[in-house]
Protein backbone atom coordinates (compact mmCIF):
# COMPACT_ATOMS: atom_id res chain seq x y z
CA UNK A 1 0.00 0.00 0.00
CA UNK A 2 1.44 3.72 -0.96
CA UNK A 3 -0.18 6.60 1.12
CA UNK A 4 -0.25 10.20 0.60
CA UNK A 5 0.62 11.20 -3.04
CA UNK A 6 0.50 14.81 -4.65
CA UNK A 7 0.26 15.95 -8.04
CA UNK A 8 0.94 18.81 -9.52
CA UNK A 9 -1.17 20.82 -12.32
CA UNK A 10 -0.94 24.29 -14.09
CA UNK A 11 -4.56 24.82 -15.18
CA UNK A 12 -7.73 24.99 -12.12
CA UNK A 13 -9.89 23.71 -14.15
CA UNK A 14 -7.93 20.22 -15.19
CA UNK A 15 -6.92 19.89 -11.36
CA UNK A 16 -10.66 20.25 -10.33
CA UNK A 17 -11.20 17.53 -12.70
CA UNK A 18 -8.82 15.21 -11.57
CA UNK A 19 -9.75 15.61 -8.14
CA UNK A 20 -13.80 14.82 -8.83
CA UNK A 21 -12.13 11.72 -10.44
CA UNK A 22 -10.49 10.63 -7.48
CA UNK A 23 -13.02 11.30 -5.61
CA UNK A 24 -15.06 9.18 -7.78
CA UNK A 25 -12.79 6.44 -6.71
CA UNK A 26 -13.71 7.52 -2.97
CA UNK A 27 -10.84 8.61 -1.91
CA UNK A 28 -10.25 12.21 -0.68
CA UNK A 29 -8.53 14.84 -2.29
CA UNK A 30 -7.80 18.27 -1.87
CA UNK A 31 -6.92 21.14 -4.55
CA UNK A 32 -3.96 23.94 -2.96
CA UNK A 33 -3.21 26.56 -5.16
CA UNK A 34 0.83 27.52 -4.85
CA UNK A 35 2.30 30.81 -5.97
CA UNK A 36 6.00 31.21 -6.85
CA UNK A 37 8.00 34.50 -6.62
CA UNK A 38 7.93 35.31 -9.89
CA UNK A 39 4.05 34.81 -9.80
CA UNK A 40 3.45 31.54 -11.62
CA UNK A 41 0.72 29.77 -10.23
CA UNK A 42 -0.05 26.12 -10.19
CA UNK A 43 -2.64 23.76 -7.96
CA UNK A 44 -0.87 20.67 -6.21
CA UNK A 45 -3.40 18.13 -5.68
CA UNK A 46 -2.97 16.08 -2.60
CA UNK A 47 -4.84 12.53 -2.31
CA UNK A 48 -5.12 11.65 1.29
CA UNK A 49 -5.10 7.69 2.50
CA UNK A 50 -3.60 4.61 1.33
CA UNK A 51 -3.72 3.25 -2.26
CA UNK A 52 -3.31 -0.10 -3.78
CA UNK A 53 -0.65 -0.29 -6.47
CA UNK A 54 -3.48 -0.94 -8.88
CA UNK A 55 -4.76 2.39 -7.89
CA UNK A 56 -1.70 4.47 -7.95
CA UNK A 57 -1.97 3.10 -11.42
CA UNK A 58 -4.64 3.93 -12.40
CA UNK A 59 -4.43 7.64 -10.68
CA UNK A 60 -0.98 7.85 -12.45
CA UNK A 61 -2.60 7.58 -16.25
CA UNK A 62 -5.25 9.94 -15.44
CA UNK A 63 -2.78 12.57 -14.28
CA UNK A 64 -0.67 11.91 -17.49
CA UNK A 65 -3.83 11.73 -19.56
CA UNK A 66 -4.91 15.28 -18.42
CA UNK A 67 -1.71 16.61 -17.91
CA UNK A 68 0.13 16.02 -21.67
CA UNK A 69 -3.36 15.94 -23.12
CA UNK A 70 -5.96 18.42 -21.89
CA UNK A 71 -3.03 21.06 -20.26
CA UNK A 72 -0.34 20.17 -23.16
CA UNK A 73 -3.35 21.52 -25.67
CA UNK A 74 -3.67 24.52 -23.45
CA UNK A 75 -0.13 25.43 -23.68
CA UNK A 76 0.19 24.71 -27.24
CA UNK A 77 -2.89 26.33 -28.63
CA UNK A 78 -2.37 29.69 -26.26
CA UNK A 79 -1.50 32.76 -28.11
CA UNK A 80 1.53 33.71 -25.95
CA UNK A 81 3.23 30.37 -26.60
CA UNK A 82 4.05 27.83 -24.03
CA UNK A 83 3.65 29.44 -20.65
CA UNK A 84 5.06 26.10 -18.77
CA UNK A 85 8.97 25.83 -18.24
CA UNK A 86 8.66 22.15 -16.63
CA UNK A 87 7.12 19.19 -17.05
CA UNK A 88 7.45 15.65 -15.78
CA UNK A 89 6.79 11.67 -16.22
CA UNK A 90 6.14 10.00 -12.97
CA UNK A 91 8.04 6.63 -13.07
CA UNK A 92 7.49 3.48 -10.64
CA UNK A 93 10.77 2.51 -9.06
CA UNK A 94 11.43 -1.05 -8.02
CA UNK A 95 10.88 -0.43 -4.45
CA UNK A 96 7.47 0.70 -5.32
CA UNK A 97 8.00 4.85 -4.85
CA UNK A 98 7.29 7.30 -7.09
CA UNK A 99 9.57 9.54 -8.76
CA UNK A 100 8.91 12.25 -11.45
CA UNK A 101 11.07 12.49 -14.63
CA UNK A 102 11.71 16.14 -15.31
CA UNK A 103 11.14 16.83 -18.91
CA UNK A 104 11.67 20.03 -20.76
CA UNK A 105 8.21 20.91 -22.55
CA UNK A 106 9.74 21.17 -25.81
CA UNK A 107 11.16 18.24 -25.88
CA UNK A 108 8.03 16.63 -24.36
CA UNK A 109 6.37 17.62 -27.23
CA UNK A 110 8.55 16.46 -29.83
CA UNK A 111 8.61 13.15 -27.77
CA UNK A 112 4.84 13.03 -27.80
CA UNK A 113 4.73 13.92 -31.63
CA UNK A 114 5.60 10.17 -32.13
CA UNK A 115 5.27 8.44 -28.89
CA UNK A 116 2.10 8.14 -27.17
CA UNK A 117 1.99 8.48 -23.64
CA UNK A 118 1.99 5.16 -22.69
CA UNK A 119 5.22 4.58 -25.22
CA UNK A 120 7.15 7.55 -23.46
CA UNK A 121 6.08 5.69 -19.49
CA UNK A 122 7.34 2.48 -20.43
CA UNK A 123 10.65 3.71 -22.56
CA UNK A 124 11.28 5.58 -18.94
CA UNK A 125 10.46 2.36 -16.90
CA UNK A 126 12.60 0.22 -18.71
CA UNK A 127 15.42 3.31 -17.78
CA UNK A 128 14.74 3.32 -14.32
CA UNK A 129 14.92 -0.59 -14.03
CA UNK A 130 18.06 -0.78 -15.86
CA UNK A 131 19.48 2.00 -13.69
CA UNK A 132 18.33 0.42 -10.57
CA UNK A 133 19.62 -3.07 -11.67
CA UNK A 134 22.63 -2.98 -14.07
CA UNK A 135 23.14 -5.31 -16.64
CA UNK A 136 26.36 -6.42 -17.90
CA UNK A 137 27.66 -7.51 -21.50
CA UNK A 138 25.99 -6.97 -24.95
CA UNK A 139 22.49 -5.89 -25.68
CA UNK A 140 22.11 -8.97 -28.52
CA UNK A 141 22.87 -11.39 -25.75
CA UNK A 142 20.34 -10.82 -23.13
CA UNK A 143 17.72 -13.17 -22.78
CA UNK A 144 14.96 -10.49 -21.69
CA UNK A 145 14.84 -7.63 -24.04
CA UNK A 146 12.07 -5.29 -23.56
CA UNK A 147 8.76 -5.55 -25.26
CA UNK A 148 6.37 -3.11 -27.09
Amino acid sequence: MLDNFEYTFFDELIAKRFCEAVEGQGLTAQIAREEEGNGEVSFSVSIDGELSDAMAEELETLYSDLLFGDQAAQIEGNEEGAVADACGVQIKLASGEFTTVAIHPTIMNKILSVLSIDEVQKCLAQVAEDIENPKAGPICRRENLPGL
